[in-house]
């Protein structure tokens, strides 16, 4: 049996406010030193001009905890929030910033903000909270610019919580509500496991309503003291201009903007500075991590992180340590380990013979205990997070992952992840991005389907060659028995591929009369919702 791996590093549990007394600390011991860049604009904000706004926007929401809804683009203003709420007591609602009228409705449902943070006041229609404290990003702008350094040692923190919408382990949105300790917990451990220090600077280009920016980027840049440049999207035409501007030396991307940088020219070489890129949010492939190291020969640091467990799971070590393409890394800060995937007729955690596939759970100080309003939480058992993941831990205890439980194909009573099928086809020089799906199908249960972004223009000759190409590589039961080929994989903001999307238009498919002739995509099939 497998033995359950612990890497929770026997550190103590942060205190609270661990955040906010190291902003302070670090206020003291290196006041001038940058602590915060705007990519766009380059402005700047150091660690004494940050604890003096977060104390100032402290002040202005006063002692009451107060329930903030962050409806702002990414940027120093979103920075300063985060800070504020979980420094302040308060409880932080982060929503993308044109959310739709069902995505606001869903927050409402949920909690009554009595601040909101917008753009505008004529956004303030949008939300059905007509007693709540307006602050606009122009009040925000003045009191960051002003907040005079007198308070910068005045407060105790108070701790705070951010509210979170996930799918969880299954399809149904649910709130995750994390605290600053957990929220600490997994900054630190970003902290120690990318060797920050007070001399790094990394740049982050995704959004501050996912857990990914304000904990990866934000808070282990805190931790470590160093300076974090926050672009509010990404940009490939500049991407590169800022890794150099800002002399950067570590970013965090997703692998979609890892494709993306693959297809954009270079003529410069790359500065000197960059140590590496982490990606996150999805699987990487492991053709797209050689392809980058071996064009930018940059390392790419692939990782696998959770909302329930406040971002970071595991994470692949830097050089000189190894870092397996394919793999998402080995385990830091929780306890770890494979079990048979959970049914109806058996819900015990046993856990899978090493290398075998199972259900990913984990454990410790920054996992989540239940969902909000104990919505699904048949998930957590026996102090174990089932995440709904599928993977192995190979001999040395690498996590690969081959999955999500409820995407898995069951072709004939055999079960095909469809990462298997997708590494495959990312490895033909015909195809850019590809996303595997079922088919239902009257004899097999289901048919595995293929959905392509192509290099250039198909034709029926390209469709056999592939054809010919997947079939040397994988068994019958795995073969795509249809390619469908799209402009673009629809996709949500942090650039995981919107699977069901495409699983709706398979069983809207079948529906029609058992049609076996690929259909066509109309813009508003691809529209999301985060």
């Amino acid at each position: 049996m497998l033995k359950i791996r612990e890497h929770t590093e026997n550190r103590d549990q942060p205190a609270n406010g661990s955040l906010y007394n190291n902003l302070r600390q670090w206020a003291e011991t290196q006041p001038e030193a940058p602590f915060i860049i705007e990519a766009e604009t380059g402005n700047e904000i150091t660690y004494a001009h940050a604890l003096a706004a977060v104390n100032t926007m402290r002040l202005f929401l006063g002692d009451t905890p107060r329930c903030i809804l962050l409806a702002l683009p990414g940027g120093l203003v979103n920075a300063i929030i985060w800070l504020c709420a979980l420094s302040g007591g308060h409880q932080l609602i982060p929503l993308v910033p044109d959310a739709s009228a069902a995505e606001i409705a869903w927050v409402m449902k949920r909690y009554r903000p009595d601040v909101l943070c917008i753009e505008q006041p004529g956004d303030a229609h949008r939300f059905p909270c007509p007693d709540a404290l307006i602050i606009t990003r122009q009040m925000c702008d003045a009191l960051i610019k002003y907040a005079p350094y007198q308070v910068q040692t005045m407060l105790s923190p108070r701790e705070g919580r951010v509210c979170l919408a996930t799918s969880g382990t299954t399809g149904e949105a649910k709130s995750v509500i994390l605290n600053e300790r957990q929220i600490a917990w997994t900054a630190d451990h970003v902290r120690s496991s990318h060797q920050l220090s007070r001399a790094d600077r990394g740049l982050t280009v995704l959004p501050f309503f996912h857990v990914n920016a304000p904990v990866v980027s934000l808070c282990a840049s805190l931790l470590a003291g160093s300076t974090v440049v926050i672009a509010q999207r990404f940009s490939g035409r500049n991407f590169w201009l800022w890794i150099e501007r800002y002399e950067i030396t570590w970013a965090s991307i997703v692998p979609t903007i890892v494709a993306m940088l693959l297809r954009t020219e270079m003529s410069d070489p790359i500065p000197s500075s960059l140590r590496f890129v982490r990606t996150g949010s999805a699987p990487l492939p492991a053709a797209d991590l050689l392809a980058f190291e071996d064009r930018f020969g940059v390392p790419v640091i692939e990782t696998y992180g959770l909302s329930e467990a406040a971002s970071q799971v595991v994470a692949n070590p830097l050089p000189p340590g190894i870092h397996k393409p394919g793999s998402a890394g080995l385990p830091v800060g929780v306890s770890l380990r494979i079990c048979s995937p959970r049914s109806e007729e058996d819900t015990a955690l046993r856990d899978v013979p090493q290398g075998s596939n199972g259900e990913i759970c984990i454990a410790g100080p920054g996992v989540i205990q239940a969902y909000h309003e104990q919505a699904g939480n048949t998930a957590f058992q026996d102090g174990w997070f089932r995440t709904g993941d599928l993977g192995y831990l190979d001999a040395d205890g690498y996590l690969f992952i081959i999955g999500r439980l409820r995407e898995v194909i069951n072709r004939g009573g055999e079960n095909i992840a469809p990462r298997e099928v997708e590494e495959v086809l990312l490895t033909s020089p015909l195809i850019q991005e590809a996303a595997v799906v079922g088919r239902p199908d009257p004899i097999y249960g289901e048919q595995v389907v293929a959905y392509l972004v192509v290099q250039e223009h198909w034709t029926a000759t390209d469709r056999q060659a592939l054809l010919q190409y997947v079939s040397q590589r994988l068994s019958p039961p795995k073969t795509p028995v249809d390619f469908i080929v799209l402009d673009a994989l629809p996709k949500n903001a942090t650039g995981k591929v919107e699977r069901r999307l495409l699983r709706a238009r398979e069983q809207a498919r079948a529906r029609r009369n058992g049609s076996s002739h690929p259909i066509s995509f109309r813009e508003e099939d691809l529209t999301t919702q985060q």
